[in-house]
């Protein structure tokens, strides 16, 4: 015999089916109404939170970086050693080894769908470059507003491509940069100068030689998806492009954790270009040291890799 209570509970849920057919689907749908209505704004207030703690600096992402890099060498040395060895075979420098200056502004080309090389030899002591000529990479200046980045930027030595920024770092260290643009990468045997005047600038306000470095090998680390146009000229309204090698590519370069890359990237530093220093410099200086530049890039890429540079 069933139990009084569950006999009054029975002819109570059989009465709201009777009086109210569709009333299990209205409590459901206000439950699951209720709960999204929960989690977007539990969502939305912890986000709120975690960004004011981001840019307040409470939560770091940098102990992280020495945290994941002293367990790859304690639990896996052998691993560890191996994809050291590899990069430095597969990432080499040549040229101008010997350079004497301070300070030197160090232009590479090309841009290519990734900046391997630069990445390599500034961010990091995994290559043979020389330690007299290490510099700060410089990288698009927008990407410094994205959640930790400037903590990233930290971590690998790099600063935001902002005039006052480059200026005022040159006062102590060298920097290297892509005077090209992300735009660039669009590209192949072309170098997108014509337009660019501010580091010609910085350059002239400072008196720091330019020194342009062809990373012979870089456009073949990684080939590219092909997108939509509309996809890259959206992009190019912020002069900017979106980068996504093949999987084909990517898998390549992921290799190098177990052997170099088969055709090494040479990073060849060329001949200084002096530049005297002008407090302040006319259009017709910058013009004249921006052709002065595009001229000697053209003979080095000629030489270097055999074929012609175009300039847009």
């Amino acid at each position: 015999m069933r139990p009084f209570s569950l006999t009054i509970f029975s002819l109570f849920t059989r009465m709201i089916d009777l009086l109210f057919p569709h009333s299990y689907i209205a409590i459901w749908l206000g439950v699951f109404i209720g709960i999204g209505i929960t989690v977007t704004y539990v969502g939305f207030f912890s986000g709120i939170v975690l960004t004011i703690c981001i840019i307040l600096g409470i939560i770091r992402i940098r102990p992280l970086f020495t945290f994941i890099n002293k367990a790859i060498q304690s639990f896996f040395p052998e691993v560890y050693t191996r994809v050291k060895k590899n990069i430095k075979e597969s990432f080499k420098s040549s040229g101008n080894l010997e350079l004497k200056e301070d300070r030197y502004i160090f232009m590479w080309h090309p841009h290519a769908l990734f900046p391997t090389s630069i990445y390599f030899h500034t961010a990091t002591e995994l290559t043979d470059w020389p330690t007299h000529l290490k510099s700060r990479g410089v990288v698009f200046s927008s990407l410094q507003w994205l959640p930790f980045v400037k903590e990233v930027f930290d971590e690998l030595n790099i600063i935001p491509s902002d005039y006052h920024v480059m200026k005022e770092t040159l006062q102590e260290e060298s920097i290297s940069l892509l005077p090209g643009g992300m735009r660039e990468m669009l590209y192949e045997d072309t170098s997108l100068l014509l337009k660019r005047r501010g580091i010609f600038k910085i350059a002239l306000e400072t008196g720091i030689p330019l020194v342009p470095v062809i990373a012979r090998g870089e456009h073949q680390i990684y080939n590219a998806i092909k997108l939509p146009e509309c996809i890259q000229e959206f992009m190019g309204l912020f002069d900017a492009a979106l980068p996504i090698p093949t999987f084909k590519s990517l898998m390549k370069f992921l290799g190098i954790l177990h052997h170099p890359l088969k055709d090494p990237v040479f990073s060849v530093i060329g001949e200084p270009i002096l530049v005297e220093k002008v407090e302040r410099p006319t259009e017709q200086q910058i013009s004249d040291l921006r052709e002065k530049y595009i001229e000697t890039i053209k003979a080095m890429y000629k030489k270097e890799l055999g074929r012609e540079l175009h300039i847009l």
